[in-house]
């Protein structure tokens, strides 16, 4: 993946919703943000936490699970200081996307960065030798559009898979607030409440997932509904250069059809 990625990134910049980049962070529905504080949405995120960390699906602590930035040659890490405690963090992505999206939000200047995969046998050594800098923490998935984040202390670990645990418990996280805004917006776009359906959206987008298709075809919808042809053609742009090609053919068919009909994506 992260070697199809650095050559897809070569071809073609990153895409991005222009209404991301103007507005980065949108509040959330009274309804929806209670809703994920609730005792439901934390059963769901421990369900799937408990399948990702079932030895038939935890990935192995010697295959490429995450992506550190690296200066271009290759000297130094990228890493960012912690708020209040002093000392450094390296930030960790769980995917090469994530990697390329915090770099083109947040590290506008400065010299150029490269792409390092590494397994959790791999990061656990990195997060030991970085010690000596002062790099005392990590971050995964830091995310370019809020203000703080959550860190890790790498003294906490005590063997590569401890790194697992925290990737399962992050991803399992991130898949139930996917399933939770998608739902949300998806029945906020067949009641006719289309800027709630599509502010929910974009947040999913910038600060959960943008590279799960359905959030891209439904904004697709929205900017077909809205009259808002950037957001489709920026839609289209997203599942083209992630590789959904399935569902950039589903959305161009509605298109042509002229008419969104807000399905129930799978």
């Amino acid at each position: 993946m992260l070697e199809w990625f650095t050559r897809k990134k070569k071809r073609s910049e990153l895409p991005e919703y222009s209404a991301l980049r103007a507005v980065p962070t949108r509040a959330l529905p009274s309804d929806l943000a209670e809703e994920e504080s609730g005792e439901s949405f934390a059963g769901r995120a421990d369900g799937i936490e408990r399948d990702l960390r079932d030895p038939a699906h935890l990935p192995g602590v010697d295959i490429p699970l995450f992506t550190e930035l690296i200066s271009s040659g290759g000297k130094s890490v990228v890493s960012i200081p912690m708020p209040d405690e002093g000392g450094l963090c390296l930030p960790v992505f769980s995917t090469s996307f994530r990697a390329a999206d915090y770099q083109r939000t947040l590290l506008t200047s400065g010299p150029a960065v490269q792409y390092l995969s590494s397994s959790a046998t791999q990061l656990f050594g990195m997060l030991r030798d970085l010690e000596k800098f002062r790099i005392t923490n990590f971050t995964l998935d830091r995310c370019p559009r809020c203000p703080t984040f959550p860190a890790y202390g790498g003294s906490s670990l005590k063997t590569p898979p401890d790194l697992l645990v925290v990737w399962a418990v992050h991803k399992a996280t991130k898949l139930a607030r996917m399933e939770l805004y998608f739902r949300y917006a998806l029945n906020s776009a067949r009641a006719g409440r289309l800027e709630t359906a599509r502010d929910v959206l974009l947040e999913t987008v910038g600060h959960v997932d943008a590279e799960n298709p359905r959030p891209h075809l439904l904004l697709g919808e929205l900017g077909l509904a809205l009259g808002d042809r950037t957001m489709l053609r920026e839609a289209q742009e997203f599942l083209r250069f992630l590789g959904h090609d399935r569902w950039k053919r589903r959305l161009d068919d509605i298109v042509r059809a002229g008419q969104p009909n807000f399905e129930d994506l799978d």
